[in-house]
């Protein structure tokens, strides 16, 4: 029969979700830096938001390996995101994203506190993991009511965060109440 318990005390179990935190962890500080960068770059004083007629120079878009016609789209895109996003928006996201990455860095060090059997690591990980359900939260409402390009843009991407952080906050809450989950329990 498999060994559910480690020498130390620690579930394996516990070891693995350490590991996941740590991959999502870092997945998590990657996504909300670059909307914290994107919500600081495109903002009201951008070319595209005047208008500025796009510069896409044949032998610029060819060194970056996009066509004339991809560089039209990726200015459009920028205008859509400044057309689309109500006034209160870009703080928000700045905000946002910035607690993100904060929560998501926190969310590294608590999984190498769970793969390393810290006795502190359990609470600590439902109060990260739970911050980090009130960013995806947050995030989701905020998207909700903006207008229907930029609600396409984010809304699923942060339904998906919000669902792996549910999984993170409830294998967190299993490991503090009885060190193992119920579906462990007979292993």
């Amino acid at each position: 029969m498999a060994e559910a318990v480690r020498e130390g005390g620690a579930p394996t179990w516990a070891a693995a979700l350490g590991v996941v935190a740590i991959v999502f962890g870092m997945l998590m500080a990657a996504a909300q830096g670059n909307e914290l960068m994107a919500q600081s770059v495109i903002g009201p004083d951008t070319a595209a938001a005047r208008n500025i007629p796009v510069d896409c120079r044949a032998d610029e878009a060819e060194q970056e390996g996009v066509s004339l016609a991809e560089c039209e789209l990726m200015v459009a895109n920028v205008r859509i995101m400044i057309a689309s996003r109500p006034a209160w928006f870009r703080r928000f996201g700045q905000g946002l994203a910035l607690l993100g990455t904060v929560a998501a860095l926190g969310s590294i060090v608590i999984g190498l506190a769970l793969t390393g059997s810290r006795p502190w690591a359990g609470d600590a990980a439902v109060l990260v993991f739970g911050a980090l359900l009130v960013v995806d939260v947050a995030g989701f409402t905020a998207a909700f009511y903006t207008g229907p390009l930029l609600r396409a843009l984010y809304l699923w991407n942060t339904l998906v965060w919000l669902f792996i952080h549910m999984c993170l906050v409830a294998g967190a809450v299993a490991y503090t109440r009885e060190g193992r989950p119920a579906c462990l329990q007979g292993v």
